[in-house]
């Protein structure tokens, strides 16, 4: 018969990983999405950097990524950052070369649990946001 510490130390070792467990999974939900539209007839490359809103530029980096986006295409990326209030830096690259826009949004999450920011690459190559 196991002795009543052996019992409570496997109690705690199950209740920690079954907590661990319902953490990681309501993280998983609470994500956001990118979406980038090219409303244009040439590609662009639009690179994305979110920073965490409220921290120091050096440590408050997030996510980055550059998206390759055809003629009247569509890029996207799901879950790339919790959801959470970000500072979301662009840049928009005609033909991958010539810089078209650069400049920032603020993303503060709906709650609604369909996070996502999504931009339009518009006939001047500056960036909108949807």
């Amino acid at each position: 018969m196991p002795s009543r510490r052996s019992v409570l130390r496997a109690i705690g070792v199950v209740a920690t990983g079954a907590s661990a467990g319902c953490s990681r999974l309501r993280s998983r939900d609470a994500r956001v999405d990118v979406t980038v539209f090219n409303q244009t007839d040439v590609s662009y490359a639009v690179e994305v950097v979110f920073y965490e809103d409220g921290a120091s530029e050096a440590a408050a980096r997030e996510f980055s990524s550059s998206f390759d986006v055809g003629p009247d295409g569509t890029a996207a990326d799901e879950g790339v950052v919790e959801a959470r209030r970000y500072l979301v830096r662009y840049r928009a690259y005609e033909e991958n070369s010539k810089l078209t826009d650069e400049g920032h949004v603020h993303f503060i999450p709906s709650g609604d649990g369909t996070e996502a920011i999504t931009f339009d690459i518009q006939e001047t190559g500056e960036l909108t946001r949807r």
